[in-house]
Formats: structure tokens, C-alpha cells, sequence
């Protein structure tokens, strides 16, 4: 018996047409988006008050502290007058009152320090963001070649958003009677790449250890910022080694 084979019949499934389904789901994507955005908004401005509000209290105790500061050094100051004229210590008693004072007076000048950099990066009266390097420290250690470093970068302005990009650091000095510079990931364990990736919104410090070469002698530290973002900026500061800016001084002097 001959079998009829016919052409291959495609399955048909009927959709019923709705344009308001289709309209009403485009609405509530826009709106979710719209709460999402809001509430984004929203918890951004609460970070920053929130970190406002603790660089304020941390620059009002640093306030305090300074005036405690200055009302010891001012009755001490009162007390060598009157030991002096009465002379009821002796010389060592009356050293030591004078190198308490000093130590005070060292202390303030911290804490002013610390004080004016709170009050630069946060600058109520600018509305303009500004990056800056702030400061590159370094400080001796009881090993002959090993420094401790701490570099300060800051934003002055409005900061309400975060700052982000690259820092690169380098030592310049002499080695062997000729120029020779090294990345600070050269000298540091604590730095691994040559550009240090930061992001902040108020300051940030990048600290660690670094140790020279032996035979090398260095005179300056350069420090190159590079921003992310459509108003991208690079900046470049350079910093004498401690010890350096004396010999420049007095040879300016001759």
C-alpha cells in the first residue's frame, strides 16, 4: 500500500495581542530604576555627612588639645619666672621645667600642623576640587639605611565624590658618581607595583618602609599623581631629602 507523504507542517502557538501589558512593564522597569537611583543617591550623601561630620570631631579635639597645650606652657612659664627670682631651686629643677616648656611648644606646633590640614582639606569656602600632595615624610630608623615614609595626598573642596588614579614615587640621588633613580618599589617591600592605585574622599596616606643602596646617596623625592576620571589632572612635587635642604640653603647662602 503506497504511503502519501506530505510537506513538513510547522506548529503555530496564537499570542494574544496586549500593548498595555507590554506598556505597563517598560513603566515599572523606569520606576524601579528611578527608586534605585534615588536610594543610591541618598545613601551617598549620608556617607558623606557622616565622614564630614567625624573629620570635624577629630579637628575640634585636636583644637582642645591645643589650648590645654598652650595654658600648661603658660603657667609654666610663670612658675620658672617665680622659682628664678625666689631661688628655691636649683639649676637642674629649673632645666627641667624649661625643657618641659620646649616639649609642649613641639607639641603645639604638631598639633597646629594637624589643625590647619584638617581645616585645608575641608575649605567650606572653596567649591572647587583640588588634588594635592600634601606632604612626603620621612623619618629615620635605628638601621643606617632604613627610612620610614608617609605620603598625604588631599582633596580641598567640596568632596562630596571620591578621587581615584595613580601615585608614582621616585628617589633621586647619585650612585657611584652618576644620577640614579629608583621607583619606591625598587627600595620598599611594601610598595608592589610602580604606580600606587589611591581613591578617597578626603585624605589618604600611603606609609611603609624603604631602604637605600649601599653606596647610594640621595637628594630629592619626586612624587607624580595621575586622576582618573573626564576631568583627569597630573601633578608633580618634588621634596629634598632630609638633611638636603640645609646644604641648599647654605650654599644659596654663599
Amino acid at each position: 500500500m503506497a504511503v502519501v507523504k506530505g510537506s513538513k507542517q510547522d506548529k503555530l502557538t496564537v499570542v494574544s495581542y496586549d500593548p498595555w501589558s507590554r506598556f505597563w512593564k517598560r513603566v515599572l522597569i523606569l520606576i524601579l530604576i528611578g527608586i534605585f537611583g534615588v536610594a543610591s543617591f541618598i545613601l551617598g550623601r549620608y556617607e558623606a555627612l557622616e565622614a564630614q561630620e567625624q573629620a570635624i570631631a577629630e579637628r575640634d579635639q585636636l583644637l582642645e588639645d591645643l589650648q590645654m597645650a598652650r595654658d600648661e606652657i603658660s603657667a609654666n612659664s610663670q612658675r620658672v619666672i617665680m622659682l628664678e627670682k625666689g631661688g628655691e631651686v636649683d639649676r637642674k629643677s629649673t632645666e627641667g621645667l624649661r625643657q618641659n616648656m620646649v616639649d609642649l611648644r613641639t607639641q603645639i606646633a604638631t598639633l597646629q600642623e594637624e589643625v590647619a590640614f584638617y581645616k585645608g582639606i575641608m575649605a567650606p569656602s572653596s567649591r572647587k576640587q583640588d588634588l594635592r600632595i600634601q606632604k612626603f615624610d620621612l623619618e629615620k630608623t635605628l638601621e643606617q639605611k632604613r627610612f620610614k615614609f608617609k605620603l598625604v595626598l588631599t582633596q580641598v573642596g567640596t568632596n562630596q565624590r571620591f578621587i581615584s588614579g595613580l601615585a608614582g614615587v621616585n628617589i633621586v640621588g647619585v650612585l657611584n658618581g652618576k644620577q640614579k633613580v629608583y621607583g619606591l618599589r625598587d627600595l620598599s617591600e611594601d610598595i608592589q607595583d610602580y604606580g600606587i592605585k589611591y581613591k578617597f574622599r578626603y585624605f589618604q596616606e600611603i606609609v611603609g618602609e624603604l631602604v637605600l643602596p649601599d653606596g647610594y646617596i640621595p637628594e630629592s623625592v619626586e612624587v607624580v599623581l595621575q586622576s582618573n576620571g573626564s576631568k583627569a589632572k597630573r601633578i608633580e612635587n618634588s621634596f629634598p631629602w632630609p638633611g638636603k635642604e640645609k646644604k641648599q640653603e647654605q650654599t644659596s647662602a654663599k
